[in-house]
């Protein structure tokens, strides 16, 4: 296996091959599944120039991806929803999902975001600091398991600020 590029990216949507590459990634591993999660209807609210992420490429291909997409909550633009993740079956169990995270987070940082917020397994994404939260603050448009709804500061006190329905922006 060859090293791996790491890219940034900024509104997939614009760059067709970027575009290509990331829906059939997603359609191959995920599958048309995706559509009906909570997560994907925040997403859809969302502008497409807006997403930004990390793509990570072996030579030409396509093999690991994180997107963010910026929140609204209650009029504070300061969160933004990672997710998806996902890394192609080979890769996997080698770090790179973590690094795509942190990556990610970074590039989130750069651009002003405070709080990450995302649907996923604790276990995986404490990783990057990621903790539960609390049931009644911060809502999603549809059904959440409120064990998976998680949240990671990149400014202190930065979570205790938001509270209200989740909005793409």
């Amino acid at each position: 296996m060859s090293p791996l590029t790491k890219t940034q990216f900024q509104n997939p949507s614009s760059d067709q091959m970027t575009y290509d590459a990331m829906s059939a990634l997603f359609q191959k591993h995920i599958g048309p599944g995706r559509f009906a999660r909570t997560a994907y209807r925040v997403r859809e609210q969302a502008s497409p120039e807006n997403s930004f992420g990390v793509n990570a490429y072996d030579e030409q291909e396509l093999v690991g991806t994180v997107s963010f997409t910026p929140l609204n909550i209650a009029g504070n633009n300061s969160a933004c929803l990672l997710g998806p993740l996902l890394v192609a079956p080979p890769y996997r169990s080698k770090g790179l999902g973590l690094e795509l995270m942190q990556d990610g987070v970074e590039f989130a940082r750069s651009k002003g975001f405070k709080v990450t917020l995302l649907v996923g397994d604790l276990e995986y994404y404490q990783k990057i600091g990621c903790t539960h939260i609390s049931p009644g603050t911060i809502t999603l448009p549809g059904p959440v398991d409120p064990m998976r709804f998680l949240g990671f500061e990149m400014e202190q006190g930065a979570l205790q600020q938001l509270n209200g329905q989740i909005k793409g922006e």
